[in-house]
């Protein structure tokens, strides 16, 4: 497994930071403060993952950000020496004075790949086994209506569906407002590339993001043929300004990316865009047969009695090598 994380100088590639900004206001003055990266929750970098996997507890110490309080009213000392509040004239209406309220901010993570049979159903499961094992809050919401394999396998899974259809676009906003509470995993299906860009360019999602502590991650798994790596370059050309791309090399489907790195195309992305490349590892195929005919989960896997000693082994191989490619692209905290 390698992993590299591209790095920009005049446009290249930077490390993504995430800066959150709070407003409040007092006698007609905005104060602006900055809070740090680290001020956030965060997750305890996880070395062992062999323990991990095992069952062994991870302590994570969680720093809650202060949450700033508003004056709503101002006191004066009126000439008669007496305290009373500040009345502003209200011409007959009710002043209704806007609460200041801290959001935690959340990520809408999209998989995608267009295509179809490339891995993105499997990659998803392992997300969503990775945020189990980090204690990663998150929604998991499958988006293809056609095979449904994410709410077959986990509970409390919700259905959201793009359309071009614009009676039914609205089908969608259950993702947006998912991510008000929670963190948000969508599991797209093949073939909806224009329907989800639309939907995110319509409603000026990224914006609204921004204004609500929302941001978007898009995990594109690619299956290292030319034409999977050109949707890839597409979304960048289309959203690679405004979102954050991981271009996941699914490594069960290539383990040759040399022709994909040296694409001219692909070089200038690296020079343009801001994005992270993943390797995703290989899992071997008697296991995920089983793991597919039984509808069962990793976890469930390895305690599963059809799973022999060395198979459980290989399967706990593999979340060892995906867990870490996932925490080394320090997005999922």
């Amino acid at each position: 497994m390698s992993f590299r994380k591209v790095k920009r100088t005049r446009g290249r590639p930077r490390k993504t930071s995430l800066t959150l900004t709070q407003e409040n206001q007092d006698n007609n003055n905005s104060e602006k403060s900055t809070m740090d990266n680290n001020e956030l929750p965060t997750n305890e970098k996880i070395e062992n993952w062999d323990k991990e996997i095992d069952g062994s507890e991870v302590n994570k110490e969680i720093t809650e950000p202060p949450i700033p309080i508003n004056e709503t009213s101002k006191v004066e000392t009126s000439p008669s020496g007496n305290n009373s509040e500040e009345q502003a004239p209200t011409n007959g209406f009710v002043r209704v004075e806007k609460e200041s309220r801290f959001k935690e901010p959340t990520t809408i993570h999209i998989i995608d790949g267009e295509k179809g049979g490339c891995g993105k159903s499997f990659f998803c499961r392992t997300f969503i086994e990775y945020c189990n094992s980090i204690a990663y809050d998150v929604a998991i919401v499958d988006a293809d209506t056609s095979n449904k394999d994410i709410a077959k396998i986990y509970s409390s899974v919700e259905v959201a569906f793009f359309s071009d259809d614009e009676k039914l676009a609205s089908e969608a906003d259950k993702i947006f407002d998912l991510a008000f509470e929670k963190s948000v995993l969508v599991n797209l299906p093949a073939q909806v590339y224009s329907n989800v860009t639309n939907w995110i360019r319509r409603n000026d999602l990224v914006n609204l993001g921004k204004d609500n502590s929302i941001k978007f991650i898009k995990w594109f798994v690619c299956t290292g043929g030319v034409d999977s790596v050109n949707f890839f370059l597409k979304s960048l050309n289309d959203l690679g300004d405004d979102i954050i791309h991981v271009f996941v090399r699914n490594q069960g489907l290539c383990d040759d990316w040399e022709y994909i790195n040296q694409m001219p195309e692909f070089q200038s992305a690296i020079s343009d865009y801001n994005f992270i490349i993943m390797d995703f590892p290989k899992f071997p195929f008697w296991e995920r047969n089983v793991i597919d005919r039984l509808e069962i989960n990793f976890s469930m896997a390895i305690a599963h009695p059809e799973m022999k000693v060395v198979p459980k082994q290989r399967v706990k191989n593999f979340l060892k090598e995906a867990y870490a490619s996932f925490a080394a692209t320090e997005l999922i905290q």
